[in-house]
C-alpha cells in the first residue's frame, strides 16, 4: 500500500486550521461561548468551502500566493464557527 502525501497547499492549509483553531478556540473558551456550536459552524465552514471554492482552488500549485491562501482559508475556518458562537450569544434573551 502506497503511502498518501499531502501537497504543499494541503499542509499550508492543514497548519493554517490547526492554528486558527487554536486562537479561535481559546477565544471561545475566555468569553465563554458555546463550544459545541464553534465546533459544528467550523466544521460546516470547512466542508462548504471544500464543496463550493475546493474544486477551484489553487491545490496543485506551490507558489508563495497559493500556499499564502491556503493557509489563510484554514486560518478563516474556526473563525466562521467563532462568528457563529457569538451570534447565538448576543442573540440571546
Amino acid at each position: 500500500m502506497k503511502r498518501q502525501v499531502f501537497t504543499p497547499f494541503a499542509k499550508a492549509q492543514a497548519f493554517g486550521l490547526a492554528l486558527g483553531f487554536v486562537a479561535a478556540l481559546l477565544a471561545v473558551n475566555q468569553l465563554g461561548y458555546g463550544i459545541r456550536l464553534f465546533l459544528i459552524a467550523t466544521a460546516a465552514a470547512w466542508l462548504a468551502w471544500e464543496f463550493l471554492l475546493g474544486p477551484r482552488a489553487p491545490s496543485h500549485k506551490s507558489d508563495a500566493r497559493s500556499l499564502l491562501y491556503g493557509g489563510a482559508m484554514g486560518f478563516a475556518f474556526p473563525w466562521v464557527g467563532f462568528l457563529a458562537a457569538a451570534a447565538a450569544e448576543w442573540l440571546r434573551p
